[in-house]
């Protein structure tokens, strides 16, 4: 493994998802590549509030920049990629041109049925990606029904 993209939009699971791409970059000496993709609110630009920083004028590079730092700091090479549109696209489209090896992602849990309503990146990009992805959630695991 030469390359992993690790895809941030600096929430607390995507922050989970880094300390796994750079255990695993550091495990295989492998080089990260972090990207974070400006998002535009739904409504469109200046109609709805930002939710997260990516949606902010520059808190793509912010996020970007902050991650790549975390991960120079463990001793990695990293370097910063930011995009802009729709995140599952663009991070594939990324990794594809970089020839990634893996992209390492966040989750955060909602299911099927909530992220489809609202949009669940890690599920979009599992169907849109030729590279391989692995998917880190910080929700503990489900218990069956009457455990």
């Amino acid at each position: 493994m030469k390359l992993i993209v690790h895809a941030t939009d600096g929430s607390t699971e995507a922050a989970a998802a880094l300390e796994m791409a750079i255990e695993l970059a550091r495990d295989a000496g492998a080089k990260l590549a972090v990207v974070a993709v400006h998002t535009i609110p739904p409504g469109g630009k200046g109609l709805a509030p930002a939710v997260t920083e990516v949606e902010h004028q520059h808190g793509a590079e912010h996020v970007a920049e902050a991650a790549t730092a975390t991960a120079r700091a463990a001793g990695l090479e990293a370097q910063s990629y930011v995009s802009a549109g729709d995140p599952a696209k663009e991070i594939a489209r990324l990794a594809n041109e970089l020839k990634a090896d893996l992209i390492v992602v966040g989750s955060r849990g909602f299911g099927a049925v909530h992220g489809a309503l609202v949009g669940s990146v890690s599920r979009a990009l599992m169907t849109r990606s030729s590279v391989p992805v692995t998917v880190v959630t910080t929700r503990g695991a489900r218990q069956p029904v009457g455990a």
